[in-house]
């Protein structure tokens, strides 16, 4: 009684989504269908991204909008729906929905995807909110349509079609996967940049705090210097610069000598020993004022001295530096130079120089006679090269003197030269002017005979309008004369030297004077009538034919008598 009575209610009101399950079941005799969701479609929606779901979170949904019981839906639960293949598809990639379209729920999702015919099978993706081509139905549950069909499929169609819709929707899933790792990736690579970054920034900062913390040490320390040595050791200290390392290096290429640096730091015996053996003798005083401007620093608190250690990489105190001056603008710095090696080097800014030795107490020692030999030897280099570049200079100013005395010559051969020059043009200039008046005669005696040509075109002008006026009155007689329509007719061509070939029809009984009195306007009447452009004939000319060949004259005549009729072509010839 209870199935009776559900199925009297289907009948009107439609198969309810939860009663599918049963309802295929009655239909194929339990050969087996798909487990239809036991809910609404939004629950359904919400089952099919469930992660721990059978499907695995896809977010795929097969639905199936039914209307009647007819062929078509017997066909799907006795031959589709029992289909092994498609079972195991569908409960391993999708969440199963049915809904009679007779009902609320299933007719709003037919009416929203437009189908025609049912029963109707469908393939839904979930999606988020924002997704190209995503529906909403009911609030706030968003889907995409995979595939629709309204059509009747066989099983292996069917499957056909879920296993693409699934094959592609896995491959966009694993593009999206891949996408997000590589989003991940390059969100930890930006992390490790920007820890590197601020690792390098927090560097800057200690750097820059080491480098301020040098400076106020060197400023407070430099202007003591003379009184710290002198207590420390005892005695004055020897000749030294009072000043910058730049100041230093513009005041010893000012003074043509060399930059000795010393480098010393903190309670060293060697630095010590340095001072009591060798800054204290005469000698090493005496190669001071003769080779060398002594520029002394603490490469361990002062900043310059610390920056020079760094450009040239040096690492032990005390040392000597020997530096040759150079200028900035003259010495080629390259970036991948080695400054130990002699390559010019631009420390501070605008300030050049290049090393030509150094002598590296913790190594070399000590050694009073060793350090003044060292001294000595880049001294007298020094003084022959500065020699060498003194004579170059020498030479350079001679080769300039001469190169002013032989400019000077050629000033001199030049100021003649246009002496000489202004005396030609003042010669060819009264020559000119006496080929201008030549000219002037020659023009005014073209210009006399120009009048007189144009004198005589006016004229010729004048007679060839007169002609052309006469002409054109000819040519109005002649279309204004009728021809006698029953008199004998004479149709005559008449061939000019030009090329045009006129016609006209006279009476046999017309003059040969009236074909001359044609053939004179016969240009005239041709542009006239519009029957051609107009075209020139010769003033003076005579009328001739070919056979029997003749020259006609006598205009008194008859055509009929001349025997050009029924019809000739005469010759236009010029006088």
């Amino acid at each position: 009684m209870l199935r009776l009575a559900r199925s009297l209610v289907q009948t009107f009101t439609g198969v309810a989504s939860g009663d599918f399950n049963d309802w295929v079941e009655a239909r194929n005799d339990g050969r087996g269908h798909p487990t239809f969701f036991d809910g609404t479609f939004a629950e359904a929606l919400a089952a099919s991204t469930d992660p721990n779901s059978a499907n695995g979170g896809r977010g795929l949904m097969l639905v199936w909008l039914h209307e009647q019981e007819d062929d078509a839906c017997l066909h799907l639960c006795t031959d589709v729906w029992p289909n092994a293949d498609i079972l195991s598809e569908l409960r391993n990639r999708f969440v199963t929905w049915a809904g009679d379209v007779c009902r609320f729920e299933a007719g709003a999702i037919a009416k929203i995807l437009n189908a025609r015919s049912y029963p109707a099978l469908v393939a839904l993706q979930a999606v988020s909110r924002g997704t190209p081509g995503a529906l909403e139905w009911p609030l706030r549950c968003y889907f995409r349509v995979l595939w629709l069909t309204c059509d009747r499929l066989g099983p292996q169609e069917l499957l056909n079609a879920l296993r693409d819709v699934a094959e592609g929707h896995d491959a966009e899933r694993g593009q999206a996967a891949q996408w997000q790792r590589e989003v991940q990736q390059m969100r930890e690579f930006g992390q490790v940049i920007s820890r590197a970054f601020n690792g390098v920034r927090a560097d800057n900062e200690q750097r820059a705090a080491r480098a301020r913390e040098l400076h106020d040490q060197e400023a407070d320390e430099r202007g003591c210097f003379a009184a710290v040595y002198e207590s420390r050791h005892g005695v004055e200290p020897p000749p030294y610069f009072d000043g910058d390392f730049a100041e230093a290096l513009a005041a010893a290429k000012a003074e043509q000598r060399l930059l000795l640096v010393w480098l010393y730091g903190q309670h060293s015996d060697l630095n010590d020993a340095f001072c009591q053996r060798v800054i204290s003798n005469e000698v090493f005083t005496a190669f001071l004022s003769e080779y060398y401007v002594l520029y002394p620093g603490d490469a361990e608190r002062w900043l310059l001295p610390s920056r020079l250690c760094e450009v040239l990489h040096w690492t032990s105190l005390p040392a000597l530096l020997v530096l040759q001056p150079l200028s900035a603008y003259d010495a080629e710095v390259v970036p991948w130079g080695d400054p130990r090696a002699g390559s010019p080097v631009e420390f501070p800014a605008d300030s050049a120089w290049a090393l030509l030795g150094s002598w590296d107490m913790s190594s070399a020692g000590v050694e009073e006679e060793a350090i003044l030999s060292f001294l000595a030897d880049h001294g007298d280099r020094a003084k022959e090269q500065q020699l060498h570049r003194d004579l170059e200079q020498r030479g350079a100013r001679e080769r300039a003197e001469q190169a002013r005395f032989l400019r000077e010559q050629q000033d001199l051969e030049f100021e003649e030269s246009l002496r000489k020059d202004a005396e030609r043009e003042a010669a060819n200039a009264a020559r000119a002017q006496e080929e201008k008046a030549q000219k002037a005669e020659a023009e005014a005696a073209q210009a006399a005979a120009a009048e007189a040509a144009a004198a005589s075109a006016a004229a010729a002008a004048a007679a060839a309008a007169a002609l052309t006026e006469r002409r054109r009155a000819v040519a109005t007689a002649l279309l204004n004369a009728p021809i006698e329509s029953e008199a004998e007719k004479c149709r005559l061509v008449m061939r000019l030297p030009s090329g045009p070939r006129p016609q006209r029809t006279f009476s046999a009984d017309d003059t040969l004077s009236a074909v001359y009195a044609w053939a004179d306007c016969c240009g005239e009447l041709s542009e006239m009538t519009k029957e051609g452009s107009g075209f020139d004939v010769p003033e003076n000319f005579t009328i001739a034919r070919a056979y029997p060949r003749a020259v006609l004259q006598n205009q008194d005549m008859s055509l009929r008598d001349l025997g050009l009729c029924p019809d000739a072509v005469l010759y236009l010839c010029p006088e």
